[in-house]
């Protein structure tokens, strides 16, 4: 009976100091400061109290890797928008593009069917001359297409990337959530446990 009541003396001792830690102001930490969310949450863990299989984290850590993590995600929806607004630029770039490629094609295709000596700028122009300077026209108008498809095609991945890491953080920060939940809300009913045996 004496030993079963110095280790429930023993159990509240510890967690009023453990609780006392977090309720008390201690040194930022720069751990916290920089680094990948993960590793944010890896060293809080590691610097917690351990009890048995429950752990102890300040509020103030996790309220520091909370405000990192939104901070991460305000970031990616930035870059997000910025990428949709590059994508839309280039579409309409592609767009623009491909009329004056098809209205490049249809000119070529009336001069094909004209004299030999075409009028072009107040001068006459040898036909084949003025077709080679058409299709080199077009061969750049080209070149300048494939290079803004290549680029819509790029930013495309970029945007499934960020998106992808997106929906990675705000899942791991969920999880984490709701584990530390699950840990806080175990620790009260057992130190409420103890309390409720002590009064009896």
């Amino acid at each position: 009976m004496i030993m079963k009541f110095k280790s429930t003396l023993i159990l509240i001792f510890i967690l009023t100091v453990s609780l006392g830690g977090f309720s008390q102001g201690k040194p930022a930490q720069p751990e916290l400061e920089s680094g990948t969310i993960e590793s944010q949450f890896d060293y809080i863990i590691t610097k917690s109290t351990s009890f048995k299989d429950f752990q102890l984290i300040r509020k103030k850590s996790i309220l520091k890797v909370k405000s990192n993590a939104l901070d991460s995600l305000k970031n990616i929806r930035k870059e997000l928008v910025e990428s949709n607004s590059k994508v839309a630029g280039l579409n309409q770039q592609i767009s623009s593009l491909q009329a004056e490629v098809i209205t490049l094609n249809t000119e070529i295709e009336t001069i094909s069917e004209d004299k030999d000596s075409i009028s072009f700028l107040g001068k006459n122009m040898d036909k084949t001359a003025y077709v080679s300077m058409m299709w080199i026209l077009v061969a750049v108008l080209l070149i300048a297409l494939i290079f803004f498809v290549f680029r819509f095609k790029s930013s495309f991945s970029t945007i499934k990337q960020t998106k992808f890491e997106l929906d990675k953080v705000e899942g791991e920060f969920e999880e984490h959530r709701k584990k530390s939940l699950k840990k806080e809300q175990e620790l009260m009913r057992k130190l409420q446990d103890e309390i409720n045996k002590n009064t009896h």
